[in-house]
């Protein structure tokens, strides 16, 4: 196929999925910091000179502050002494208030903010309802996406396609014209900005695919040799809180600047630095005695455990740290550029082609 049979491939996609894109590389720069910010303004403390209490005072002063019926499943702390702790709750999913460290007090529930909320929305199910609520909304939403993520793709590669230089013409076709009209600079732009944004956009498509698709992901999986990994789920009450203390502070001094979640039995440590940043080891101890058992270090876990965090942290840019979540940021950015510029070039050529 010549570069003219592409370019139909490439104007064509575009135009009915370009607003979607548009909508959905937007929603993703907001998502790209909600581990960040998201926060702010829920969990500050300040410790005031006070070093923190016991990890099961802390547990059982918030306890009896949580509403009657729900029943702690974890906790994670941090490293960072202005940062709450988080107490993860039995009901309903994704549950969790927030307690102060210094003095056992539960300051708030954990609350996703709204902005995320919604950018999630848009960018997971098209703003349909979430599964709990509406089954249909969500699969629906969710099968468009999907759909407008590798028409993406189709996007990407046959722009590339129709763009990439002949020998010895690099230099001219990477390079903006300011000089010759607002249809040249927008069409350079629109070139060059595909053009240099290319790659990280088709990592994110490829591994966002993982959660549009079930026969992709097992696909994903397959090509590295394994099958896709199933979620860790801690739903066991807690019992026997000093246990949980003795063990957290015997992994709180092998790891004194880590996140830590405790859960009945079980700790992970995460690694954090540079690299997938899902990574992290796990302790065993006894619910009984808080005596360590054993250490699983992030190198041992299964392949499927660490493709699935490489997954997400591809995903969103978090591979190293602030430096690599710019750079998506503003490849998002120029990626949401990309199709209002070419709605504006091709309605442009369609008013010349009427005119002549």
């Amino acid at each position: 196929m010549n570069k003219k049979v592409f370019k139909l491939i490439h104007l064509w996609l575009s135009v009915p999925f370009g607003l979607i894109a548009v909508l959905m590389c937007l929603s993703g720069a907001i998502l790209i910091f909600e581990r960040d910010f998201g926060h702010i303004g829920q969990a500050e403390v300040t410790p005031l000179g006070r070093s923190e209490l016991p990890l099961d005072s802390i547990l059982t002063l918030a306890q009896k502050q949580v509403p009657k019926g729900k029943q702690i499943i974890g906790i994670t702390t941090y490293s960072n002494p202005n940062h709450a702790y988080k107490i993860m709750l039995n009901k309903p999913a994704m549950a969790a208030v927030w307690v102060d460290q210094y003095t056992g007090k539960v300051i708030g529930e954990y609350k996703r903010a709204e902005i995320f909320k919604l950018a999630s929305a848009a960018h997971r199910r098209l703003f349909g309802k979430a599964k709990a609520d509406s089954t249909f909304g969500a699969t629906t939403g969710k099968m468009i996406i999907g759909i407008t993520t590798i028409a993406m793709l189709a996007i990407i590669i046959s722009g590339l396609i129709v763009w990439w230089p002949a020998e010895g013409m690099w230099k001219r076709k990477l390079s903006i014209s300011t000089q010759h009209g607002a249809y040249r600079f927008w069409h350079d732009f629109h070139c060059v900005g595909g053009a240099i944004t290319s790659l990280i956009l088709a990592i994110c498509i490829l591994t966002g695919l993982n959660w549009s698709f079930g026969w992709y992901r097992k696909a994903f999986y397959a090509i590295f040799s394994t099958q896709p990994a199933k979620s860790a789920l801690h739903k066991t009450p807690a019992e026997n809180f000093t246990a949980w203390e003795i063990a957290y502070r015997k992994i709180k001094a092998k790891n004194p600047d880590k996140e830590i979640r405790i859960y009945q039995g079980e700790a992970d440590v995460v690694i954090g630095g540079s690299g997938n940043q899902q990574a992290y080891d796990t302790y065993k101890f006894n619910v009984s005695s808080g005596q360590v058992s054993s250490l699983t270090s992030y190198s041992e876990k299964a392949k499927a455990t660490q493709i699935k965090g490489w997954i997400y942290t591809l995903h969103v840019g978090s591979w190293f740290g602030w430096i690599s979540k710019i750079i998506y940021l503003l490849t998002v950015l120029i990626g949401a550029s990309l199709p209002i510029t070419g709605y504006y070039l091709w309605i442009k050529r369609l008013i010349r082609k009427k005119q002549k």
